[in-house]
């Protein structure tokens, strides 16, 4: 039984790790420049102090 949840632990491990590559070679994040990363991490942490307006509030009905 162990070995079955050890299996199956690791398993998820890996996906995780090829989902984790998936995304930033979808968004192209090897690729960016320090400067690049340095705005991406103050849009990272505008969005967490709620500085950000909503999709809805600009693109929603008028």
């Amino acid at each position: 039984m162990t070995d079955i949840l050890l299996k199956k632990i690791n398993n998820i491990e890996k996906m995780i790790i090829e989902l984790n590559m998936k995304i930033d070679n979808f968004l192209g994040y090897e690729e960016l420049t320090e400067e690049e990363r340095k705005e991406i991490e103050e849009i990272r942490r505008e969005i967490k102090r709620g500085d950000y307006v909503k999709f809805d509030e600009v693109f929603g009905k008028q």
